[in-house]
Order: structure tokens, then sequence, then C-alpha cells
């Protein structure tokens, strides 16, 4: 008998990358899609946890009688049942520090590792924490709802409860000067914040502007401690619900190749609206913000104004060009007309 030896032939080396040169083709075809799928679903839940803010902020203005969500102490408030957290004669952003500590403490039930917070506004990004005391958010605490899935600070913070250095060595300072009692309510931070208005008159000798000048200051707000009148605003007081912003982002962290400050044209993010829906918007189709004059009760017929994005460096991101500081034109952070006003869909109100 014949056997028919049969030859086993081996890949050769310009067929082996042909075959990896296909791979990496495929590859290089596919990733992008991996990861535009990734970002969809990172802004699906951002735009979740935005719904689910919206819907408790409704509630509480439900059963409130139609107020927005804010801190109610007031400078004559006596209601903690820690003594240390009643001494804020005279000084609404001492009460609201006070209070914010209070709700803390209750929840967290440690009284002993969040002290008292000293000259630190609480209202611009610890804003929610009233949902949270009233059972209008979930329980948990902190809530995982509070911070955007692209906000990785904040979820560092988050998983770092109650051990502010761990969870700075692992994220950075996000307010390197504040002190410690400050750092140790970071884990609380919330993304997304209210419009000043939501707590603030638009108009007044007082009233709370835009700071502007010096590097980070675009992130404060100008108030006067102890004369600042804080009030309680209305849900009926807002005359173009859904036009009108209520909750927003800093930073567009979605859709641009880097966090980018929210004033910028080219920046977009998904935003809540004061009727409680939450759509993505572009911030150069929104109407131009503005910056009251200081000490004048009759500014809302001012002209926009601007201010300056002055990033502190390798703490917030740069600015779209690249210099030191870029002046941007403010959008729905604060409108003509206050909460009265129309941010996207119409003109301005003046009155």
């Amino acid at each position: 008998m014949f056997r028919i030896a049969l030859a086993h032939r081996a890949f050769t080396l310009i067929e082996l990358l042909l075959v990896i040169g296909i791979i990496a083709l495929l590859i290089s075809i596919l990733l992008p899609s991996i990861g535009k799928a990734r970002k969809a679903a990172r802004v699906s839940i951002c735009m979740s946890n935005q719904r689910q803010v919206a819907a408790g902020n409704h509630n509480y203005a439900s059963e409130w009688k139609g107020r927005l969500c804010a801190y109610t102490w007031t400078p004559t408030t006596v209601q903690s049942n820690w003594g240390e957290l009643n001494a804020h004669t005279g000084d609404f952003i001492q009460a609201h520090a006070n209070q914010a500590v209070d709700i803390v403490r209750r929840r967290t039930g440690n009284s002993t590792y969040y002290g008292v917070i000293n000259n630190r506004m609480v209202d611009r990004n610890f804003g929610h924490l009233p949902l949270l005391d009233g059972g209008y958010l979930t329980e948990k605490l902190p809530d995982p709802v509070a911070a955007c899935p692209e906000d990785r600070q904040t979820l560092a913070y988050q998983r770092n409860i109650e051990n502010y250095q761990a969870a700075i060595n692992l994220a950075g300072d996000i307010d390197p000067p504040s002190e410690v009692n400050y750092k140790k309510i970071y884990p609380f931070w919330m993304t997304y914040q209210y419009v000043p208005n939501a707590w603030s008159p638009e108009v007044g000798q007082y009233v709370i502007r835009q700071a502007s000048g010096a590097p980070g200051y675009h992130m404060l707000y100008e108030v006067f401690p102890g004369l600042t009148p804080f009030v309680s605003r209305s849900i009926d007081d807002v005359a173009f619900p859904s036009q009108k912003v209520w909750m927003f982002d800093l930073f567009d962290r979605h859709y641009f190749k880097r966090p980018l400050w929210h004033a910028y044209p080219v920046a977009s993010q998904p935003l809540i609206m004061f009727d409680g829906s939450v759509g993505l918007r572009k911030s150069q189709t929104a109407n131009l913000g503005w910056r009251p004059p200081a000490n004048n009760n009759a500014a809302l017929a001012a002209p926009v104004q601007n201010y300056t994005y002055y990033p502190v460096p390798g703490q917030e991101p740069a600015t779209l060009s690249g210099a030191a500081q870029e002046t941007v034109q403010g959008r729905f952070r604060r409108t003509r007309a206050g909460i009265r006003g129309i941010d996207f869909g119409g003109g301005e109100i003046r009155r």
C-alpha cells in the first residue's frame, strides 16, 4: 500500500502579519463605537440622576407650600440639639452652615467627626442636603444620585466617607484653602448646583452677585456675611418653568474633549428645568447671563456683563484657549430677571 504523506503547511510571515493587520483594523473600527456606547451610558446615568433630583425638588415644593428647596435656618433659629450649631446670631451664611452640619450629623449618626464650619457658604455645593433630610432623595448618605458619573472627584469622596484625607490623597483637594471641617463634608458634595436666584433675590442692596477677578473667583458669589438676605423662593415665582434652568453642572463633562467651563458657547450638558424636565442643552443656545451692578435696586434693566474665568492651575479645567484667564459671557447661572426670566426658547425678560 502506498501512503500519501499530507504536508503540514505553516503560516508564512506575510500571512501572519495580514491576520494581525485585519484584527487591528477591526479593533480600530470597534473601539470608537464602544467608547461612544460607554459615553452614552454615562450621559443616561447622569440624566437619570437629575430626574430623581428634579422629582425630589418638586415633592419638596408640594409638601412645603410651594417653597423651593433651600436651607431654612435664619440668624435667629435655635433648632439644633447641639448647642454649638445654634451660634449664628445675625449671620445667614453661618446659620446655613450649621444647618448643613446638623443634617449630616443626624443622618450619619456621627456627632463627633463633623465639626462646626466657619465662614463658608454651603448653599452652592451642598444645597441639596435639605432634600436628603426630608427623605426626598434616596435613603443613602452620601446619595449616589448627587454625583455625575463623569465627576470622578466627587465619586472618590463618596467612597471615603469619614476619611477625608484618604479621599484627598486619592482624588485631590477640591478646595485646598478650606478648613478641615469643611473638607469632612466633601462626600456630600453635589455635582449639580441650584441657580443662585433659587435662594436669593434678584435685586436689592445686598443682591448676591457673580464674583470675578482672581483665580477661583468664578466659582464664588459676592455676599456680605450677616447682611445678605437669603430668601425663601416659591415655585410660583417662576414665570417660564420649561424655559428656566433650575440646576446645572459648572462643567461640561460629557461632550467636549475635556471638562470645560459651562459658560463657553461650545459647552453642552444635561440641565434640570423648573418644570422638572431634564434635557441636553447647548450653552450657545442660551440667552446671555448677566451680573447685576452692586447695590442697585433697579439692576434688572442693566446691560449684560461678562466675567472672568480664571482657573486655579492644577485644580480646575484650563480655559478654552489655554490662557491663564479668559472673559466669558454669563449664561443660565445668572439669568436676566432671575427665576422669572428665560434661558432657552425665548427672548430675555427685562423689567
